[in-house]
């Protein structure tokens, strides 16, 4: 409610001076007492209407705000009620004003007609600031909720630019085309399988935003192509040892990601062999190797923050890495339908 501006102090001095004018205009309108305003403007009815319109105000501001914390806008019948109480407050505040005003200080009651002038216009000023807030806190709401989807908009943008740079992923297609380059010099027949390998990842990997989840025996066999393929760069020699006799399902590429990272975190040694075991565990797939990391790029859990992402949608176990000595393991969590839960 603060950010309302009916709800800032500028307008809540203002308005009731501004409103009490008007009343005491309407009075004298009404009365036909038009002289007064050149012989006294500033009289006690003038600073009376000042004064109520004040207390009118403030009082349906403190019940808008109270009634706004125990019901809900979108009820039409809760709205119906908070229009009528703030009717009976505002009769009632200002009856019960002009009787004290006119026992103490002119000294005799007022007749029906008085009372009944004073309270219906400003029980119209009053139905007039209600709907001024409901509009304002409409029109608020409105906006708020389409700069919601404006922002929701923008981080699918951005996601969709995310995952379209990682399905390029440049780093891989640009080394592969210098491997290709040199091989075609030397030796065809390896020159034709990195092809073949490159076009099996790059195929996956740009068809994978039509699914969801993909079976883990899908994303394995992929995977053989994506290490195959590394093993055709300078200074590459990894391999993967695994035994997956269990059925579930991950988030597609995220086990290519992981081992990419893996890859290219690792010193290049053409001599020593990297080897990633992968390991099925009841409730995780654990791949663990011994880590020797670069000195401007060390593994890191940030690395995974796209596909943490993307996990949290269907799990509440999160990735894990965990490092023991010179053995680093990476914990994804298996997701398994409810189909397959039946099954099993």
């Amino acid at each position: 409610m603060k950010k309302l501006f009916i709800h800032h102090p500028l307008f809540r001095l203002s308005s009731p001076v501004l409103s009490g004018i008007i009343v005491y205009l309407l009075i004298l309108l009404i009365h036909n007492d038009v002289e007064q305003l050149q012989e006294q403007f500033l009289g006690e009815e003038l600073y009376l209407c000042i004064g109520l319109s004040y207390i009118i105000q403030e009082s349906a501001r403190a019940f808008l705000f109270l009634f706004q914390r125990i019901s809900d806008y979108t009820k039409l019948l809760l709205l119906l009620v908070q229009v009528v109480v703030s009717m009976i407050l505002c009769i009632g505040l200002t009856t019960l004003s002009i009787n004290l005003y006119f026992k103490f200080v002119i000294g005799f009651s007022p007749t029906n007609d008085q009372l009944w002038l004073f309270n219906i216009i400003f029980s119209c000023i009053t139905f007039i600031y209600i709907l001024l807030h409901l509009s304002h806190h409409y029109l608020y709401k409105i906006n708020s909720k389409r700069l919601a989807n404006e922002l929701l908009l923008k981080e699918v943008i951005e996601d969709d630019f995310i995952q379209f740079k990682k399905g390029i992923n440049t780093t891989l297609l640009f080394d592969s085309f210098e491997s290709l380059i040199m091989l075609i010099k030397e030796n065809r027949q390896e020159s034709d399988d990195l092809i073949d390998h490159l076009a099996t990842v790059y195929r996956y990997i740009l068809s994978r935003k039509k699914k969801q989840l993909v079976n883990i025996n899908e994303e394995f066999e992929v995977l053989k192509h994506l290490v195959q393929l590394f093993n055709c760069l300078p200074f590459r020699n990894v391999i993967i040892k695994s035994d997956l006799p269990s059925q579930f399902l991950i988030v597609p590429g995220s086990l290519l990601s992981i081992i990419e990272q893996i890859i290219r975190c690792t010193i290049k040694s053409s001599n020593k062999e990297l080897e990633i075991f992968i390991i099925d565990m009841p409730d995780n797939l654990q791949i663990q190797y011994d880590f020797n990391d670069t000195i401007n790029h060390a593994f890191k859990i940030d690395d995974l923050s796209d596909i943490q992402k993307v996990y949290r949608f269907y799990s509440d176990i999160d990735i894990k890495v965990i490092e023991l000595e010179q053995q680093r393991t990476i914990s994804i969590p298996k997701l398994i339908t409810a189909t397959q839960t039946l099954e099993s």
